[in-house]
């Protein structure tokens, strides 16, 4: 059989993420794949050589690594944008009625179909999500996986309505009979934010998941407010961050969202521990909470990607998530490239999800998960192009991908 039968070259544009101050640009390029995996990127001519004879798929614009999602609620998606206000207040009012629904399996399904459909079609190939406390939705969302994600059923045991905490798996047993009926690749231990849990069952969620070496998914000092009810429940703490310090559950296979309201010393900590931070500017301003302090993570060097938190996030859109980063900071006078954005929109949250060895960006050996947009700038145009995709409404940056393929397979929403 001729090998050369099994490779297909798509030509188009092709921009690769590479740091947070580097991208790599080829106007003319071609990407080949085999058997889904990239085995060379580069100039139309360089490859052509390489891969003589073999039909070429040109596409009409610019292709990059599809989009990484590092959190969001996936049960959350139907109502994305449809509340907000004080965070506490919204959990309470809106989201904790809106996921109890998730008991029900017919339903489940239904909107776990949507939001893998709905991503796909905005770009985003692969994430970080919290589930509602149901396992039952839990394991639906990993059955009807499209592209690649974590999932965490979400752990609560106190200070939230017993139609929730009645089915959180955070007592041991429990929780390990969960971890052992799953996939480990695709899942994270959740526990959702200290006010959910007591001392005891944090502990449990840390070793676990360090036994196991899961991801761990949770919330830290997302609002005023949160920070000072974590105060007044775990008195013995310094702060928020020394809460899950002290239990251990903070290291390089933690994810943790939003970290708005931290001091210098909790900054310390979490580049120490060296744990991920879900950078959600969206969310952050549609909650009316305060600016993520950008120039401190830089600071202490805490390693972090950006995400949506649907539904706080009023879209699952990444270009959405980009627009709103672009604005906030540069508002604030704090200097963001586009560089930086696209590398925070894709091979960031893969490195933090443990996927960059096979996704991320156009490396050989990696998956060819792609995004194609439209236009093809010249180079001196490229910084403006991209920062255009991120311009418009909402409804507008959802569909404004002109495809997406996983795996070298385009897909159909």
């Amino acid at each position: 059989m001729n090998s050369t039968r099994t490779i297909t070259l798509f030509r188009a544009g092709l921009l690769n993420p590479i740091d947070s101050d580097t991208w790599v640009y080829i106007r003319d390029g071609i990407c080949a794949v085999s058997k889904g995996r990239i085995i060379q990127c580069g100039p139309t001519n360089k490859i052509y050589r390489q891969f003589p004879n073999i039909e070429v798929i040109s596409l009409d614009g610019t292709i990059m690594p599809g989009f990484t999602d590092l959190h969001c609620h996936w049960v959350q998606h139907d109502v994305q944008g449809v509340y907000s206000g004080e965070l506490l207040d919204w959990l309470q009012n809106y989201i904790w009625p809106e996921e109890r629904r998730f008991i029900n399996e017919s339903l489940a399904r239904e909107r776990a179909k949507a939001f893998y459909s709905d991503m796909l079609r905005a770009g985003t190939v692969m994430g970080l999500s919290f589930s509602s406390v149901h396992v039952g939705a839990t394991k639906i969302a990993l059955s009807e996986m499209r592209g690649d994600w974590i999932i965490g059923n979400a752990l609560m045991a106190v200070n939230a309505p017993n139609y929730l905490t009645s089915h959180s798996c955070h007592r041991y047993d429990d929780l390990r009979s969960v971890v052992d009926d799953v996939d480990g690749s695709h899942y994270a231990v959740t526990p959702r934010f200290a006010p959910n849990l007591r001392a005891v069952d944090l502990r449990i969620a840390a070793e676990i998941a360090s036994s196991r070496s899961l991801l761990l998914q949770t919330h830290l000092a997302e609002s005023k407010a949160e920070v000072r009810w974590v105060k007044e429940l775990f008195p013995e703490a310094k702060n928020y961050t020394d809460v899950y310090d002290r239990i251990g559950l903070l290291g390089s296979r933690t994810v943790l969202a939003h970290c708005v309201e931290l001091d210098e010393t909790e900054w310390i900590c979490l580049a120490k521990r060296r744990a991920w931070v879900a950078h959600c500017p969206s969310s952050n301003e549609a909650l009316y909470n305060s600016r993520m302090p950008l120039e401190r993570l830089r600071q202490f060097h805490v390693s972090w990607a950006l995400a949506s938190d649907i539904g706080a996030g009023p879209s699952h859109s990444m270009l959405h998530v980009l627009q709103r980063f672009f604005a906030i900071h540069e508002a604030a006078g704090v200097r963001v490239t586009s560089e930086e954005g696209l590398y925070r929109s894709t091979l960031a949250g893969a490195q933090a999800i443990g996927r960059d060895k096979v996704a991320g960006n156009f490396m050989p050996g990696k998956r060819a998960d792609f995004v194609l947009m439209p236009g093809r700038p010249r180079q001196n145009e490229l910084s403006g192009w991209f920062r255009d995709l991120c311009v418009g409404t909402i409804a507008e940056l959802e569909h404004r991908p002109l495809g997406t393929w996983l795996g070298g397979m385009q897909i159909e929403p």
